[in-house]
Order: structure tokens, then C-alpha cells, then sequence
């Protein structure tokens, strides 16, 4: 299994987001809520929205890194190839790993379905 997030694989342009955001489905977990829309593509990409309102840059960037490790490392767990933006909402800047973990890991679950 290729556990590498790659450059694709990361949404970057302002089209996609918008485009996401606006035919997206939605589905919320207790820490962040999760936009997807199936991409097309043979591979999933993924973004990640932090808002200054969690906390400070290092909270911010703490919880970055934390989901993108949480999608490199569980793409196997996704139905098929889709875009995804997780959205971090304000209780996340104070969990812990195990926490987020096993959050992220429900909504993957409520996804496959």
C-alpha cells in the first residue's frame, strides 16, 4: 500500500474548492465536518480548512498535519477516488491523536456506506 501523500493529491485551486463546496456532500463529525464528491480521477485528493477562530498558527498547523497523516494513512479505508475537504470546527484544536483518530476513522465509515 502507497502510504505517500503526493502532490496530486492535495486540492489546490480555487475552482475545485469552489466547486466542491458547492455540489459536495456533507457529513459531520464530533471535530471537523468532511465535504466529498466523487473526482473522476483514479486516485482521492484531498484539502484541509483551519480557521484563525481554533486557535493559534501552531494549533492550526498542528491540526494540518494531523489530517493529512490521518488520509495518507487510511486512503485504503475511502469507497473510491473523491475529493475531500475536511473542516476543522473549534473543540479539535484541543484533542489529542487517539481522539481525532477515531473520529476521523467513523466518518470514513459512515462514508462507505
Amino acid at each position: 500500500m502507497d502510504e505517500r501523500l503526493r502532490p496530486v493529491e492535495r486540492i489546490r485551486r480555487k475552482k475545485d474548492f469552489i466547486e466542491l463546496y458547492r455540489k459536495g456532500q456533507r457529513l459531520r463529525g464530533r471535530y471537523f465536518h468532511l465535504v466529498f464528491r466523487p473526482n473522476g480521477l483514479e486516485y482521492s485528493r484531498m484539502a484541509v480548512v483551519v480557521s484563525r477562530k481554533i486557535g493559534k498558527a501552531t494549533v492550526r498547523n498542528r491540526l494540518k498535519r494531523l489530517f493529512r497523516e490521518l488520509f495518507r494513512r487510511n486512503k485504503n479505508l475511502l469507497p473510491g477516488p473523491l475529493d475531500l475537504i475536511f473542516i476543522a470546527q473549534k473543540d479539535a484544536g484541543q484533542r489529542n491523536r487517539e481522539e481525532m483518530t477515531a473520529d476521523f476513522k467513523a466518518v470514513l465509515q459512515k462514508l462507505a456506506l
